[in-house]
C-alpha cells in the first residue's frame, strides 16, 4: 500500500493507493489543487516528493 499525505488549509490530507502510478496520480493532483508538502511513502519505506516539480 502507498500512503500519500501532505496539507492544505484544512489540515493534513492522508490516503492510500495500491499502485505506485495511482499514487503518483493522486499527488499530482493534490499539489494541482493547492495541497504542499506532499510525499508518497512507498512499502519499504521510501519516501517519493519529485513529482511535485512535474505538476508545478
Amino acid at each position: 500500500m502507498f500512503e500519500i499525505s501532505g496539507f492544505d488549509t484544512a489540515g493534513v490530507v492522508s490516503l492510500k493507493r495500491l499502485s505506485l502510478a495511482a499514487a503518483l496520480k493522486k499527488a499530482r493532483e493534490l499539489v494541482e489543487d493547492g495541497c504542499w508538502d506532499v510525499q508518497i511513502v512507498d512499502p519499504t519505506g521510501r519516501v517519493h516528493t519529485s513529482f511535485e516539480e512535474q505538476a508545478a
